[in-house]
């Protein structure tokens, strides 16, 4: 074999490290791409798995252009798309033109919405429609003027309607399955262009409280743009997500804003802001086990339904664990899985929905789990069984997140709560040991004061032994 010459490295060496400086490279603008873009594919090892398949994928409305392969080939609602935004257009006077010369005034919309779906979605969609002779950005214009318009026509009447057949030409199970498809972490069109396409602040509004309603959410959190700068509002409950002072970046960041409102000083009473900062910091994975609800009540703590409707933070004290009202129905996986490939898919959050989840799943392990938590109020059970639930949250079992602050610090609550009961039950099992051996009849009460006064004398007869009287 050819040795190489003394004092440099073997060739194949240099070739190795010229790939790995190439990967260092392509890892930073990853990780660039990965934490801006928010309309991404849903992680494979979650749309993959079998039992989540049909919560990840639209089955009647393709929104932006993800799916465009299920666009393409003309999902069942698509119909309905463009018969609703010819309605919108009508109900608000404007014409296509007038949105698609919106959409071009606005230079770096298109920009944005690339960013938003990462560059390698939009290579793939260069690459898809040059096949057809369409330009891209053309393409991707219509696309926003029709899913925008059809998204706020739906919004808009189906909160006011009490007959979505008449006003809406759809009938109520397709409309429940075109909800449970805008709740698709990659089937969403920006906020901004809901905004572009409804200058009325209140009619947009109202769109987005309807938005909510329908998913049991009655609480809906201000937009970012028309906030009053006064010390009422200053005074109001806040999101616990980063850039609560600006517009969401689409529905479900939205429906995930209205989720997690609460007040942050009653957090930051409960943990200082220093251990919540160096919790942060922690990449353990954890599940959060702290037992089951029927080990909880064996082990002495009690159920409340907790007083604030608007939190889904569980408190811990004095033995009672309180936790927030819960509905749990056909629509309720498609929220909390698609939160949660929202949460995994960008770094800057603190994956407390997904936290709230691994939370209920450590608690719900069986039927009768759930029977308890319907028995105190909390869970109010909409699906055919009690073990439909208790599947459905071990199903989400497989979730794993960095700690969280606060469901963290009910976690230690509870397991310090459990050690102070073992101390307690450890001294009254010995204590009932005792009286077990020693007072369980008169002849064992008899024999123990006569084997005390017998030490009780032979004490006296030792002292005055060592100590005699003086004569």
């Amino acid at each position: 074999m050819e040795s190489e010459e003394e004092g440099y490295a073997p060739s194949w060496i240099i070739e190795r490290l010229q790939k790995a400086e190439e990967s260092r490279a392509k890892l930073a603008g990853d990780a660039s791409n990965v934490s801006n873009s928010r309309i991404r594919r849903t992680p494979e090892y979650l749309a993959e798995r079998a039992e989540f398949r049909r919560y990840y994928f639209p089955q009647l409305i393709a929104i932006g252009p993800v799916h465009l392969d299920r666009r393409i080939n003309h999902l069942q609602g698509e119909p309905f798309k463009e018969a609703w935004t010819t309605m919108y257009l009508t109900d608000t006077n404007q014409s296509v033109n007038d949105l698609y010369n919106t959409i071009f005034r606005e230079s770096e919309l298109l920009k944005e919405i690339r960013q938003l779906h990462g560059e390698d979605m939009w290579q793939r969609m260069s690459y898809y429609y040059s096949g057809y002779g369409t330009d891209t950005y053309e393409f991707i214009r219509w696309l926003l003027v029709v899913d925008g318009c059809s998204i706020l026509h739906l919004l808009e009447k189906s909160g006011d309607s009490v007959d979505p057949q008449r006003d809406l030409n759809i009938s109520v199970d397709k409309l429940v399955r075109m909800y449970q498809d805008l709740l698709i972490m990659d089937n969403q069109i920006p906020f901004k262009v809901l905004r572009l396409f409804c200058k009325d602040e209140a009619r947009l509004e109202k769109c987005l409280r309807n938005f909510l309603q329908v998913h049991g959410i009655k609480t809906a959190p201000e937009l970012g743009k028309g906030k009053k700068n006064t010390q009422e509002a200053a005074q109001e409950l806040k999101l616990v997500v980063q850039g609560d002072d600006e517009d969401p970046v689409h529905l479900l960041d939205y429906l995930r804003r209205a989720l997690l409102m609460r007040d942050l000083d009653t957090i930051h009473k409960e943990i200082p802001a220093a251990e919540m900062k160096n919790k942060r910091r922690s990449l353990h994975l954890t599940k959060y086990r702290i037992g089951s609800i029927r080990e909880l009540k064996a082990a002495g703590i009690s159920l409340r339904r907790h007083s604030d409707g608007n939190s889904i933070y569980p408190s811990f004290e004095a033995g009672i664990l309180h936790l927030p009202e819960l509905v749990v129905d056909g629509t309720t996986p498609h929220i909390f899985l698609n939160l949660v490939a929202y949460e995994m898919s960008h770094s800057d959050n603190d994956f407390e929905i997904s936290s709230y989840l691994v939370f209920l799943s450590s608690l719900v392990d069986q039927p009768e789990d759930v029977k308890e938590l319907r028995m105190a109020g909390i869970l109010i059970n909409e699906l055919a069984s009690d073990k439909e639930v208790s599947d459905l949250f071990n199903k989400m079992d497989i979730i794993l997140v960095p700690e969280t602050p606060w469901f963290a610090n009910i976690r230690d609550q509870i397991h310090s709560h459990f050690e102070s009961k073992r101390g307690r039950i450890r001294m009254l099992s010995w204590m009932g040991e005792a009286s077990n051996t020693f007072f369980r009849s008169p002849w064992t009460i008899i024999a123990l004061l006569a084997a005390t006064l017998g030490l009780v004398l032979t004490f006296i007869q030792t002292w005055f032994a060592i100590h005699p009287k003086a004569s």
